[in-house]
């Protein structure tokens, strides 16, 4: 058993052993993206459309023929474009040693999986079908009176998104939820076998509730406060109260379980900050493989239906107006395109006609 400042410093060392491995990943990754001259030109002509705030589909012919002078091929740029409107960041890279031992952890992660399905089904049911969601999103406009508005998303028209990325893109917040949950329920009074349990109960629900909410979210639906003249995008209101949330939950529990940990618990397990760490780790990519099934399954099968039926509700409740949201030399224009329920019927699509006026 390590005790002492010894033990202390080489648990820290074990937490910090994906961060090691990261930062050569992340190096690697803006290398295969691109980091060529023309890879950059085409990088900046891409990000002046976006913060224009016109959708890539307006300007599709245009980065087309701007990557065929370069010699940029297709699947260059769809990986730029995915860089801008994914980016991956440190945290992104902490889970991609999951790779290397998924055949271990992956058995391990197989158990949660068996009732994740039924799981998710049912908090569709009830957040979607029987419209809990929206009870909860009436709620918020009645407290804060904020007005419901549609914006088209700007990865519409992106050159051969890449979905893969998207969904790593959203699993730091799905994987560090089964840290938080392991850390919580460390606290209660229960064996090794009972914080597994109970725990992994925790964190299948917890990924359930988000994974169904951050599907119906991402759409073009966007808060708008008048008051504070500010506009906030339904699914960057789901992701800026769930990230940190976890984030400073998960500091303050590590740090506290690695001072205090034989304090506040007894027995080797609990006591000694080496195992803690290698124990945090394990949850840490078992509940990246989760995530992992968690893409494979519920958001490449269901999201869709759970984005559409949930826009279609507010749409009866609110029946808002789809806005195109432009900037020009320094002049921001929100300019009406059509009803939500109109865009819906178009597929949720950018059409060029529909941005003559701007």
């Amino acid at each position: 058993m390590a005790t002492g400042s010894e033990g202390l410093f080489t648990s820290v060392l074990i937490l910090l052993a994906p961060l090691f491995f990261a930062i050569p990943l992340s190096l690697g990754w803006r290398w295969w993206i691109g980091t060529e001259p023309e890879h950059e030109h085409y990088r900046e002509k891409v990000r002046r459309v976006l913060d224009s705030g016109i959708p890539l589909r307006r300007y599709r012919t245009e980065l087309d023929s701007e990557a065929r002078r370069f010699l940029i091929d297709t699947e260059r740029q769809g990986r730029i474009e995915s860089d801008l409107l994914f980016p991956l960041k440190i945290q992104h890279f902490l889970l991609l040693p999951i790779l290397a031992i998924w055949p271990i952890i992956g058995l391990f992660a197989a158990l949660f999986a068996i009732p994740l399905m039924p799981l998710l089904r049912f908090l569709e049911w009830l957040l979607i079908s029987k419209r809990g969601l929206l009870r909860f999103a009436k709620l918020l406009q009645s407290i804060t009176r904020w007005e419901v508005i549609g914006i088209p998303k700007l990865d519409d028209g992106a050159k051969r998104l890449d979905q893969v990325l998207a969904s790593i893109h959203r699993l730091p917040v799905t994987v560090f939820l089964g840290v938080f949950a392991y850390l919580v329920v460390l606290y209660l009074p229960l064996d090794g076998r009972g914080i597994v349990i109970v725990s992994g109960a925790v964190y299948l629900i917890l990924v359930s509730i988000t994974s169904v909410i951050r599907a119906a979210t991402a759409n073009t639906l966007v808060f708008a406060d008048p008051t504070k003249r500010r506009l906030i995008p339904m699914d960057t209101f789901v992701e800026d109260a769930l990230g940190p949330l976890v984030g400073v939950g998960l500091v303050f529990l590590l740090t506290r379980q690695l001072l205090y940990g034989g304090q506040i618990r007894s027995g080797e397990f609990f006591s000694d900050p080496v195992v803690f760490s290698l124990s945090v780790l394990i949850v840490l990519y078992t509940a990246t493989v989760v995530g992992i099934l968690v893409e494979l399954t519920f958001f490449s099968y269901r999201a869709k239906d759970v984005r559409q039926t949930f826009q279609h509700q507010m749409v009866e409740v609110y029946n808002p107006v789809v806005y195109l949201f432009t900037r020009n030399l320094g002049s921001l224009k929100l300019s009406p395109l059509m009803p939500l329920s109109e865009w819906l019927e178009r597929g949720e699509r950018f059409e060029l006609e529909s941005n003559q006026s701007d």
